[in-house]
């Protein structure tokens, strides 16, 4: 699969990337702020053509920006070069737990989107991850979408419970929106 699916139950947290060596081996491409995740013993879900389905690591390498692991029952890289671009999910209960003042950044999708004065701005649909800071995707009651900046100077309240986001919106920012 070469599109990320997340759902309620399943989180993506890597994606395998090119093979490695002559041994089965794989690079994976996480995404997760824990890489240490992808140790030997961990099970992973892809999503295959038959559904969802269970990997276990045999093996697991820290690398800069990447992990090479081994796949339990798959020795060549011709095996292995199967899984490329696949998604490696968890289960969501198996997420790490982060200190209260930290979030998920999925956890902001549905997040309503207001002012100190609770001027409603719209929802928030997505997340663009950015260089410089990432971007709440908002969507309009209009159907408007607006990219908000995810800086502290702009964003006063967070809480993903209530689902909603307290802004400071610099001056402009939703004076109109971006075409889709």
């Amino acid at each position: 699969m070469s599109e990320i699916k997340e759902t309620p139950e399943y989180i993506a947290v890597g994606r395998f990337g090119k093979t490695r060596g002559v041994s089965g081996e794989i690079y994976i491409n996480p995404l997760t702020d824990f890489p240490d995740r992808f140790q030997k013993g961990k099970s992973f879900w892809i999503e295959s053509e038959d559904g969802w389905k269970k990997i276990k690591l045999t093996s697991g390498k820290l690398f800069p920006n990447r992990v090479a692991v081994k796949l339990e029952g798959i020795n060549t890289p011709e095996e292995v070069r199967e899984f490329t671009n696949f998604f490696l999910y968890i289960k969501k209960e198996e997420l790490q737990k982060l200190p209260e003042d930290k979030f998920y950044l999925f956890d902001l999708v549905d997040c309503r989107v207001v002012d100190e004065e609770e001027n409603d701005y719209g929802r928030v649909v997505d997340i663009e991850k950015n260089p410089a800071n990432d971007l709440l995707v908002i969507e309009a009651k209009d159907g408007g979408r607006y990219l908000f900046p995810m800086v502290r100077e702009f964003i006063k309240e967070i809480d993903t419970d209530g689902k909603k986001i307290v802004v400071d919106p610099p001056e402009g920012i939703f004076d109109s929106s971006d075409e889709t």
